[in-house]
């Protein structure tokens, strides 16, 4: 499997987020995560978040059509199976329903395609809110 160093991939601040947030899971850091989530979000949408990720990660392991290659935190290239669940996260969060639903026959089996699209749109509201709320802050606005 092929792996890029995460300095070349030019990953959106919300996809950066949905790949520490699954190599946090996958180190069961959860301690972690909802410390740095409730920073950035506040306490109930952090909640709600890692709540909506572990439903994601459940399905992606035990209904998936492999299990997803997950680096460890301190690793400093994303793994193809990390990109694709970013993209994966956003593109159902951002609406576009066609598209994120043909990307989960991808991801698992077809019997749990609308309950992962559903989690991942969880996961994702979240992370869109914090990407706005920075770019509404940016000195250059």
């Amino acid at each position: 499997m092929r792996h890029e160093r995460f300095d070349r991939v030019d990953l959106r601040p919300a996809e950066a987020r949905v790949v520490r947030l699954l190599r946090l899971w996958r180190d069961n850091d959860e301690a972690t995560a909802q410390l740095e989530l409730r920073d950035a979000l506040g306490f109930t949408p952090a909640r709600a978040c890692l709540r909506a990720l572990g439903d994601l990660a459940d399905l992606l392991t035990r209904h998936g059509w492999h299990g997803p290659l997950i680096l460890p935190v301190a690793a400093q290239s994303t793994s193809d199976d990390e990109r694709a669940i970013a993209r994966f996260v956003l593109t159902a969060t951002e609406q576009d329903r066609e598209l994120a639903l043909a990307e989960a026959t991808m991801l698992v089996l077809p019997a749990h395609i609308l309950t992962l699209a559903n989690a991942a749109e969880r996961v994702g509201l979240p992370l869109l809110c914090e990407e706005c709320r920075a770019r509404r802050d940016c000195p250059l606005n």
